[in-house]
């Protein structure tokens, strides 16, 4: 029997979110990583990774997980009960999160994983732009100013790490971004408030790894996916898609409706700071002096904005929000 959430000690609740952006934010340099390491991990395949395997791998993983915690008939009956434009906007948040994962990937073969997670902060501030014109939601004062200090930090490391030109991979990453702010204001217009979280979860996963699934199939053939579980890449693969994405995500939603949204800004500062960390042990990308002036521009950013907002519980639709728009393919790990 599952255990009630509102059963846990209150006081677990900050440390569950807290441990939800480790792990969310280990996923850049752990595909990072799979890209770079994967033939000798695989015992001599030449290429056993591409952005359509472990992406497909992850995200069927995680919607299997989702599955069997709520139950497939449960979930089924759910989606067969929601308004047909509600569906639409499930389909077309997974679309998004698919090419948000594809561009994402694709970006972190050409760019850095220090650069990646830092670029991927701007993803939260065009939503909260586009969320102040579409869906009419006041920005406070200190959140201005946080904004404005997280561009100025994306744009000194764009431009500084290629001289004055935007290379190829931060170029995706930022493009990304803006998939990342279509995504979630997709899900704020069609979804929010009207499907319950775990078909949110689910179907958008299996959406994406349906895609990922069909990409190959089309590109590669029925037998692509089987250099993906060679030598001891496969225990590399299991960690990433069952630690990373899918405990990621139950500690997010467990934690964060129990938690108010000043408490979820101040502790999700901590993203970048896992995220260039991890890059440092796992990549050794040595973060340089721009990288770490835009470090701390970002941080300082997100604490700012985080205190302009009314303090106010986090509700299950800030919940459903952050969960479609993370995952294998939110490289700052973003709230």
């Amino acid at each position: 029997m599952r255990k009630d959430p509102a059963a846990i000690n209150p006081a677990f609740f900050p440390g569950m979110l807290v441990l939800s952006r480790a792990l969310s934010a280990a996923r850049p340099s752990l595909i990072s990583l799979l890209i770079v390491s994967g033939a000798q991990l695989s015992g001599g395949v030449v290429h056993p990774i591409s952005f359509c395997n472990v992406l497909f791998i992850g995200n069927f993983c995680a919607a299997l997980a989702v599955g069997f915690w709520f139950g497939f008939g449960r979930i089924l009956r759910e989606v067969c009960r929601l308004p047909p434009q509600v569906v639409l906007g499930l389909l077309l948040n997974g679309c998004l999160a698919t090419l948000l994962s594809t561009l994402i990937f694709l970006g972190l073969r050409e760019t850095t994983v220090t650069n990646a997670v830092l670029l991927g902060r701007l993803g939260p501030v065009l939503f909260a732009l586009a969320g102040a014109q579409v869906l009419g939601k006041k920005i406070r004062r200190l959140e201005w100013v946080g904004f404005a200090l997280i561009a100025v930090g994306v744009v000194a490391i764009a431009l500084h790490t290629s001289q004055f030109q935007i290379g190829r991979g931060d170029l995706l990453i930022l493009l990304s971004t803006v998939v990342f702010s279509a995504s979630a204001l997709t899900n704020q217009l069609m979804v929010a408030k009207k499907a319950p979280l775990q078909v949110v979860v689910f179907s958008r996963n299996f959406v994406s790894s349906v895609i990922f699934l069909a990409i190959a199939w089309r590109l590669f053939g029925p037998m692509h996916f089987a250099d993906a579980f060679s030598g001891q890449l496969w225990m590399v693969m299991a960690v990433y898609a069952l630690v990373v994405i899918v405990a990621a995500q139950f500690l997010w939603y467990g934690a964060v409706n129990h938690l108010d949204s000043q408490t979820v800004g101040k502790l999700t500062v901590l993203s970048p700071i896992f995220g260039v960390g991890y890059a440092f042990l796992l990549r050794g990308e040595r973060p340089s002096s721009i990288q770490g002036v835009t470090l701390v521009l970002i941080i300082l950013g997100v604490a700012i904005a985080s205190f302009g907002r009314a303090r106010r519980p986090a509700s299950q639709q800030d919940a459903r929000l952050e969960v479609m728009t993370q995952t294998t393919d939110s490289v700052a790990s973003v709230p």
